[in-house]
């Protein structure tokens, strides 16, 4: 399996911000095999839903949007990713049963819209081809930021499942955007030694937001005390 990762463009690095929460997605209780994605799967979590969990905060201004081709999937053949970060939960590996999102084609995308004052941190995803048929398949993930049309981060990657160890890898962008930008996701199969749609999948996509919820209300309620002051005196 070779990899090839570089950050063309470094978003905004936000000196000091504790980058704690996550959104984690991981596919469970979104119905059976082959039921599509919901579009806004993971949109402005504030709490756990169906499908994916927040964890040590929430992400209520981040906005996903999938495209109308991600599938759920629930085959055994996918037991080596849900195996490579197991979640613990329904939202993840719904009754021990795998629970992952299929690329049933060669492009697939999930775009992430941040409110003014916010910026995406997309942390890491699982991403796997099959052991179902044996094969070679290569891939160019990209992160393109919406306003601008930069690719502000790619990686390339070859996935050969034989042996099917080999067809796992977890995918770590650790990218921090910009406040206020829009970015596309974009997975893109560029070969294939054979017909290989819907025999790709990813799991536990995490992403996070700067500043945190709770740290832009700690943040208001700081300014607001200030104000206080000064009109005391």
């Amino acid at each position: 399996m070779n990899i090839k990762s570089t950050l063309i463009i470094p978003g905004l690095m936000l000196a000091g911000a504790a980058v704690t929460n996550a959104t984690v997605i991981g596919f469970g209780n979104l119905g059976g095999s082959n039921t599509t994605v919901p579009a806004a799967l993971g949109s402005r979590a504030s709490a756990a839903g169906n499908g994916f969990v927040v964890t040590n905060g929430t992400t209520p201004n981040i906005v996903t949007s999938w495209d109308a081709n991600w599938d759920i999937h629930t085959s055994g053949h996918f037991t080596n990713l849900e195996n490579l970060t197991v979640g613990g939960g329904d939202w993840d590996n719904q009754g021990s049963i795998p629970r992952v999102g299929q690329l049933d084609f060669g492009t697939h995308s999930i775009t992430f819209s941040a409110d003014a004052g916010y910026a995406l941190v997309l942390g890491s995803f699982d991403f796997a081809h099959t052991a179902e048929t044996l094969g070679t398949t290569q891939w160019t993930l990209s992160l393109t930021a919406i306003s601008t049309s930069s690719v502000v981060w790619t990686q390339s990657l070859t996935l050969n499942n034989n042996p099917a160890a080999n067809a796992v890898v977890k995918v770590t962008p650790n990218f921090t955007g910009a406040l206020g930008e829009d970015y596309t996701l974009t997975f893109t199969r560029t070969s294939e030694t054979y017909s290989s749609n819907g025999r790709h999948a990813i799991d536990n996509l995490s992403f996070t937001q700067v500043p945190e919820a709770s740290m832009a209300g700690l943040a208001g309620l700081g300014v607001a005390s200030l104000l206080v002051r000064r009109r005391r005196r």
